[in-house]
């Protein structure tokens, strides 16, 4: 990692994202006393196959930004021009975030399951992990268990955390033996970096036993009581642990994080220093990507900050892990038809192979935006325990800021399907603003904090975040089609005007991010926005303009495909003005399989033909029993098996492989002379 300029600069800065299917570059620069948007640029992640090198792909855009703007970047051998000279060559700060590549293994190692390893399940939930599996005092194995168990597991990390402060030793102790022996027989080259977070009396003990075996890193306890939880310096180690193992990792990341000034830092964190910022302005707030590898959700709800990433869901990469997740009927209930079989897995492994691929037909944007939102709805059921007093039984309390990123949320190519695709997503409650990060704000913001936190808050703060508008959400269940809101709307310039909205139903109001109006909603029966009756409330515009939601909550949309089918078109159609038709093919059930006769069938016939559950839940026949001289066939045959002796030397064999081989001639022969 280069050594960050110890003068105090206000010059250029060159930030880097590389996600899974995206490398994003900004150049961002002074302009009248404050830190702008200067030029920024994108390509294709060049991190798989042929390159298997990010390097390319980021020398590529800086070739094309220095073409547009003058700046020249490199030195004659290659390297980045760091600080920034005299005639503007180079940058001052080059920050480098990524959630692309395979994630950390983490071995963790506690105590006890619902203590100290739940409190470092919380911790990992916030980067991109894969777990490599746990080891604890009631996990049922003896020192040699544990000591196999940590070799085999071949962990990027072991993470280590147990006792209070002040409290238990020993315990830990006998759990750190196998550990520590299992790293010392492990390969130099591929040594685990070990976080220890635990008892801080054990400190010494620790770096006694891992000190010299590998990279060691400590944090506070994180659970120093047996109520008290401290995550945030534990993550930010796990933050330098991702560092280091990016680096390891190679495609070209060790080459870029020496040039970094702060190493390779994960994207996940990033977002969680905005939603915390966000959240000190505005109030609870949600901070959301998703990608085509991972998705993340940042939380910030009555002053208490979590964040969950899963490296295995995205609408991309992991579009096949996304369908094993969610289940099927979760997608079918955001489709207005009825999936053909294996349609979903197929359209899941089209995106895995093919991730950048957009939807080019109607039928495809409805899977594609099925995937969206019933992907991004079950990550947030996943979020949900995390979420301090937010009980899981309980309505998600009203938010006052959602910011989303990634292209599936921010490149839709409307301000106002991205409005509608967010609030069908999240589902929000009360009056709710809505911020989009098309051009990667947030992570060069979040990866330039600790080096300039001036410059990170102006850019967090200027208009490179797009704010869509603000979504108006109805709680409870209204009856559709039945006057639901009574809405007097008061513009800045103009007739005051009186509407109602029928509950099932969207009203989109295209107010330009100039202008603002006054609003007063009356609401009808026993519904409530955000828990209250009548609501006024002054709103700006946005590139989208207000949306006001009177589907209720929650949100409904059909229990068969006709009604759904009604109401996803005419909710789109409300909402962003694109109208089309649902082809009413798509509406004709697919017709029943057909079944035997089983009152005509008895005995063996009867379980022969009796379906049965398969892996997925699908129901499958029995298979038939073999005919009887097909039967005697194979009784032959297995005899054969089980003589290989008296075999026929000229019939087939099975090799290695498991094809069938025939001996050659000569080998007959020999055999027959013999």
């Amino acid at each position: 990692m280069a050594e960050a300029n110890s003068r105090p600069s206000s010059g250029a800065v060159l930030a880097a994202d590389f996600g899974s299917v995206t490398t994003r570059v900004l150049l961002l620069d002074v302009v009248d006393g404050e830190y702008r948007l200067v030029a920024r640029g994108s390509t294709g992640t060049t991190i798989g196959y042929p390159a298997n090198d990010v390097g390319p792909g980021l020398q590529r855009v800086l070739r094309d930004m220095s073409s547009a703007t003058g700046r020249n970047f490199f030195r004659p051998d290659g390297g980045l021009i760091m600080p920034e000279t005299g005639d503007r060559a180079g940058v001052d700060y080059f920050v480098v975030t990524a959630s692309a590549g395979r994630p950390m293994r983490v071995l963790l190692v506690g105590l006890m399951p619902g203590i100290s390893l739940f409190s470092m399940q919380q911790v990992i939930r916030g980067t991109y992990i894969e777990s490599a599996g746990e080891l604890h005092l009631e996990d049922g194995r003896d020192e040699q268990g544990r000591l196999n168990a940590a070799l085999l597991s071949r962990p990027d990390v072991i993470f280590i955390a147990g006792g209070t402060e002040g409290g238990a030793q020993a315990a830990l102790l006998t759990l750190l033996k196998p550990v520590a022996l299992a790293v010392q027989l492990m390969d130099e080259t591929r040594r685990p970096v070990v976080l220890y977070a635990g008892n801080s009396r054990l400190f010494e003990t620790v770096r006694a036993q891992f000190g010299d075996l590998t990279g060691l890193l400590t944090a506070e306890n994180v659970r120093p009581t047996m109520t008290q939880t401290r995550l945030d310096a534990a993550l930010r180690e796990l933050g330098r642990a991702y560092d280091v193992y990016k680096e390891r990792q190679g495609a070209g990341f060790y080459e870029i994080g020496q040039m970094s000034s702060t190493g390779v830092q994960p994207t996940a964190a990033t977002y969680r220093l905005a939603a915390d910022y966000f959240a000190r302005q505005y109030g609870d707030t949600l901070a959301l990507d998703v990608g085509s590898s991972s998705s993340l959700v940042a939380a910030v709800l009555a002053g208490q900050s979590s964040i969950t990433v899963n490296a295995g869901v995205g609408v991309g990469h992991s579009a096949r892990s996304l369908l094993e997740q969610v289940g099927e009927a979760a997608l079918a209930a955001w489709l207005p038809f009825y999936p053909e079989p294996d349609e979903l897995l197929n359209y899941a492994l089209n995106k895995t192979l093919r991730p950048a691929s957009i939807p080019v037909t109607l039928r495809e944007f409805y899977l594609e935006y099925a995937f969206v939102r019933a992907g991004l709805g079950w990550l947030l059921e996943q979020a949900r325990p995390g979420w301090t007093g937010v009980p899981r039984d309980a309505p998600p309390p009203p938010l006052a800021l959602i910011v989303a990123g990634g292209a599936a949320l921010t490149a839709t190519g409307s301000p106002a399907a991205s409005l509608m695709l967010i609030a069908d997503a999240v589902r929000p409650a009360g009056i709710t603003a809505i911020k989009a990060d098309p051009l990667g704000m947030i992570p060069a913001a979040g990866g330039l904090a600790t080096l300039h936190p001036a410059a990170a808050v102006q850019l967090l703060d200027s208009q490179h975040l797009e704010h869509l508008g603000t979504v108006i959400s109805l709680s409870g269940v209204p009856v559709v089609d039945q006057p639901a809101i009574r809405l007097t709307i008061k513009p800045a310039d103009g007739d005051t005007i009186k509407t109602e909205i029928a509950g099932g139903h969207v009203l989109f109001l295209p107010l330009p991010a100039s202008l603002s109006m006054e609003l007063d909603l009356r609401v009808v029966g026993g519904l409530n926005i955000g828990g209250k009756r009548r609501v006024r409330c002054t709103l700006t515009g946005g590139t989208a303009g207000v949306l006001i939601d009177a589907r209720g909550r929650p949100l409904l949309t059909g229990d068969d495909v006709p009604t759904r089918a009604q109401n996803l078109v005419r909710w789109w159609q409300e909402a962003t003005e694109i109208v089309h038709e649902i082809p009413p093919e798509w509406l004709e059930a697919p017709p029943a399989p057909a079944l035997p006769d089983m009152a005509a069938l008895t005995g063996e016939e009867a379980a022969a033909e009796a379906p049965r559950r398969g892996w997925f839940g699908l129901r499958r026949r029995a298979p038939a029993a073999p005919p009887a001289d097909e039967a005697d066939a194979l009784d032959d045959l297995l005899a054969d098996l089980d003589s290989p002796a008296e075999a026929d030397p000229a019939a087939p064999r099975r090799g290695l492989t498991g094809k069938l081989t025939t001996p050659a001639a000569d080998d007959l022969d020999a055999l027959r002379r013999g």
